[in-house]
């Protein structure tokens, strides 16, 4: 009995310390992995974590990797444990991964606003927004409420600039 208790003991002093050390990760540079990514957008701020991608390894740090989206091209530092292996650098990128890839609703960094304009169809204001990693062709119009919530900075910014008095007047 004695020595069952001893042996258990042991199993759990070394899972400690493992758990402690923490795990080396299964990935190397030029792999592809999935990320989980924390969605902020959810009403409550109640958090979601959901496994997107695949994403290319192009560094490894000491605690993180560095993936890049496949499509935008855009790069994110990531820590090891939001990471899971997916497959690895012999990976066939096939048109239906890439499709599969630009569905998943990435968010979006705005680079900035082109242009604005009012939408009498809509009865709403719009900017023309450029976003990060994306090419020209794919800018958007997109309502100014919308965009006042998500980067009110960058909005107040180009708004105080344009120098449009009815637009302005959108501010207050």
């Amino acid at each position: 009995m004695h020595k069952k208790v001893q042996d258990e003991k042991e199993r759990r002093r070394v899972q400690d310390v493992a758990a402690h050390k923490g795990s080396i990760a299964n990935i190397d540079v030029g792999d592809f992995v999935l990320w989980s990514r924390i969605d902020q957008r959810l009403p409550d701020n109640k958090l979601l974590g959901q496994w997107v991608g695949p994403f290319k390894v192009i560094e490894a740090k000491p605690h993180s990797f560095v993936i890049q989206h496949l499509i935008s091209g855009r790069e994110y530092d990531v820590h090891a444990s939001r990471l899971k292996f997916y497959a690895d650098s012999e990976l066939n990128q096939t048109a239906e991964l890439l499709e599969l890839v630009s569905r998943q609703g990435m968010v979006l960094g705005v680079e900035e606003f082109r242009n604005h304009r009012f939408n009498d169809a809509l009865d709403r204001w719009e900017l023309q927004v450029s976003w990060m990693g994306l090419q020209a062709i794919e800018d958007s119009w997109e309502p100014l409420d919308v965009l006042a919530q998500d980067v009110p900075v960058k909005v107040r910014d180009y708004i105080n600039a344009s120098g449009d008095d009815d637009l302005r007047a959108q501010l207050e």
